[in-house]
């Protein structure tokens, strides 16, 4: 695969430019946002919001979390065997499957069985995102920001629509029936995307020598530790809101997995808004707010009303909605090699903060109580600040 130890390339693979426009191939990204957001409302559907074992909720984020890393795996391996248009389908299929067994994962049945179903939730996202990450580059190095915003837009649109599935079983007497029909969907959407066309291209190639002296770089670092206080940020709040809303408020259950809705929906819609901000308003400036934004919305969100509740839910979504696809667009343009099929340094690094936080604070919360999961965005979301105002300060001094 390579051609000498020094002239190793970080994109070698040829990659697709699609035939079919693009937000049908970023629509799969839907039903990864659904499978990634199941454990938030999965948690007090599987009675943890009555038996509090979260040492053994926490586990289940990093089933998923080890299932989306084996399914991306997985999809770098095969996409040089088969169409991407057909493993896209196949992680499509994947999600119904995931469904279908959720229909049997209600208790008493064993939390390794629970556990084993994240896991191939887990499989079946990676499958998807690395395939439309691949498959989407060409429209990718064209326009990043739009491209971003428009996938995270539809993995959005995926998630809202798996907390309004949980709330809605919440309320069924027998909810192994509707997780059993939904599973119609993605087979649907899978039966869709394995249709879709594309035609090969090749991609640049760039030496390795380059892009390891932009990963040792200190702008490369907080770029990393940017992205992954982001990620840890988005998917703490996203697996533990609706228990926290329980134990504090007092909240029905159904509707506080309702206001896990609210969340993805404002960051959904703040994406959308950023959308249309992009041409009119500073990047590092809407960094900054985004940043601010979640700040307050994390401190509203440690309340004892159900308003400061709402309140604190919409300012974090909506603060939180901006700055990933910014981020990544600024990645996008300083390190040239950048390639969205490929899990480069930055972005792995990145991406275990959305999967470790979970993980960590389920077993945080588990020893000093629920009351630490806004404490704990609160930190992250000032870590975020503090590494816009650090990356804007030295671009002022590099000139760049």
């Amino acid at each position: 695969m390579y051609s000498g130890y020094d002239d190793v390339v970080t994109a070698l693979e040829p990659t697709l430019i699609p035939q079919s426009r693009p937000w049908r191939i970023l629509s799969g990204l839907a039903v990864s946002g659904f499978l990634l957001a199941l454990p938030g409302g999965l948690l007090p559907l599987w009675g943890y919001h009555v038996n509090p074992d979260f040492g053994v909720a926490a586990n289940y984020f990093l089933a998923l979390g080890a299932g989306l890393t084996a399914g991306s795996i997985l999809a770098i391996r095969l996409r040089g065997k088969y169409p991407l248009q057909h493993l896209l389908g196949a992680g499509c299929f994947g999600g119904a499957l995931v469904l279908l067994m959720l229909s049997f994962a209600q208790p008493p049945a064993s939390a390794w069985y629970q556990a084993f179903v994240l896991l191939i939730a887990g499989v079946a996202s990676g499958v998807v995102n690395t395939t439309v990450f691949e498959s989407i580059a060409p429209c990718y190095e064209a326009d990043p920001a739009g491209i971003t915003l428009t996938g995270g837009s539809f993995f959005g649109a995926g998630s809202v629509l798996a907390a309004w599935l949980m709330a809605h079983c919440l309320d069924e007497a027998t909810p192994a029936r509707s997780t059993a029909l939904a599973a119609l969907v993605p087979a649907a959407a899978g039966l869709m995307l394995s249709r879709l066309k594309m035609t090969r291209t090749p991609v640049k190639l760039l030496p390795i020598g380059e892009t390891a002296r932009d990963l040792r770089s200190v702008l490369a670092i907080l770029f990393a530790l940017l992205l992954f206080f982001q990620f840890a940020n988005e998917w703490s709040i996203a697996g533990w809101l609706p228990v926290f809303l329980i134990d504090r408020l007092g909240m029905n259950p159904s509707n506080a997995v309702m206001l896990l809705v609210v969340y993805w929906l404002a960051l959904t819609i703040g994406r959308l808004v950023t959308v249309r901000l992009l041409p009119v308003v500073r990047h590092g400036r809407l960094l900054a707010i985004s940043a601010f934004c979640a700040l307050f919305g994390c401190i509203a969100l440690d309340t004892d009303t159900n308003f400061g509740a709402v309140t604190g839910i919409l300012l974090t979504g909506t603060g939180f909605s901006a700055i990933y696809p910014l981020a990544a667009e600024k990645i996008a343009t300083r390190f040239t090699y950048y390639h969205p099929g490929y899990f480069n340094g930055i972005f792995t690094f990145a991406m275990m903060g959305g999967i470790v936080a979970p993980f960590v604070l389920g077993h945080v919360v588990a020893h000093w109580g629920l009351r630490f999961v806004p404490i704990a965005a609160m930190i992250g979301s000032c870590a975020v600040f503090a590494l816009v105002l650090v990356l804007a300060l030295g671009r002022k001094v590099s000139g760049s």
